[in-house]
């Protein structure tokens, strides 16, 4: 039984959302699934589809038809803006990438989803992400702190929890090591060659202390939560300007990674894991594991971000 206290209105319109969205993309055909580039102008790299654009809209709609007074924040949006609007802690905030793995959705390649999060007090609060490809519903409430009100420093008193499909999830702790661990990653659309310098020294340190595997999915939304669930042991990102994090890149994740017991870390600052961080983020099953990688991620970047 999914029990979700205070926040099952937003949980059931979100997942209601994502569903619809999910739909979208499995009947998109591929002459349909032809992508305009945002990045254009120094090549091209990072797609938009037309689907990206429609689930958006349909999500944004939805979410203030129900909620009028929070706000939403979503990628397609702050592209054409030109600029990522900030979480204002006073506001209820919806963050939301209409399909995560737009790669992967122009290509046909069955690994992309819809990720709607919850900020309340500014923290990714409630998670809801969609595999359409495989019928995964993600749903993960990190606090239960009621709508409008500040967040607690930590989980208030209540409720953590995640499911998937309605079965309670937890990230495996019994993996301590990155000898054991399965790692995922993904290059984003860094092409520098002070980026790839980067990537290949992470690579590099993971494979000298001999990592079980590693493994990119193109979608750091669905690795984050393979970890949430245990198929996966581990995910980091942001080692280059262009493959950086984005706020939709870990909020829902990050409410069901949370929900689940997953430990976040910040590998290329002294400041701890924050969502809107623009670089160096990490997040294991266990403490112990969670340790490892942020030591090899800081030996491979200095502890600093790509100047």
């Amino acid at each position: 039984t999914v029990s979700l206290g205070v926040y099952t209105s937003e949980a059931e319109v979100a997942a209601d959302l994502a569903l619809r969205c999910g739909a979208a993309m499995r009947s998109t055909t591929a002459a349909l699934r032809t992508a305009t580039l945002k990045d254009g102008e120094d090549g091209g790299i990072d797609p938009v589809t037309q689907t990206d654009v429609d689930n958006e809209a349909l999500v944004q709609s939805g979410l203030l038809a129900r909620f009028p007074h929070h706000a939403v924040i979503g990628e397609e949006s702050a592209a054409a803006a030109g600029s990522i609007p900030a979480v204002d802690p006073s506001t209820p905030t919806w963050v939301v990438d209409p399909i995560d793995g737009t790669q992967n959705f122009v290509h046909g390649l069955p690994l992309s989803c819809v990720s709607i999060g919850l900020c309340i007090g500014g923290r990714p609060t409630l998670g809801v992400v969609y595999d359409p490809y495989r019928d995964e519903l993600f749903i993960g409430v990190a606090e239960q702190t009621p709508s409008g009100t500040e967040a607690t420093a930590g989980p208030a008193a209540g409720l953590r929890a995640a499911y998937l499909n309605g079965e309670r999830i937890h990230a495996d702790k019994t993996v301590k090591s990155l000898e054991k661990a399965i790692v995922g990653t993904d290059a984003g659309y860094e092409r520098t060659p002070q980026g790839i310098v980067r990537i290949a020294a992470a690579q590099s340190g993971l494979l000298l202390r001999n990592v079980f595997a590693v493994r990119i999915l193109g979608s750091s939304v669905l690795s984050v939560a393979y970890v949430a669930c245990g198929r996966a042991n581990a995910f980091y990102s942001g080692l280059a300007k262009r493959d950086c994090p984005k706020p939709w890149d870990w909020c829902a994740a990050a409410a069901i990674g949370e929900a689940s017991g997953i430990v976040f870390r910040r590998f290329d600052s002294a400041s701890g894991f924050h969502f809107e961080a623009p670089t160096g983020l990490c997040c294991a099953g266990s403490e112990e594991l969670a340790d490892e990688l942020e030591e090899t991620l800081r030996e491979a970047t200095g502890g600093k971000p790509m100047g």
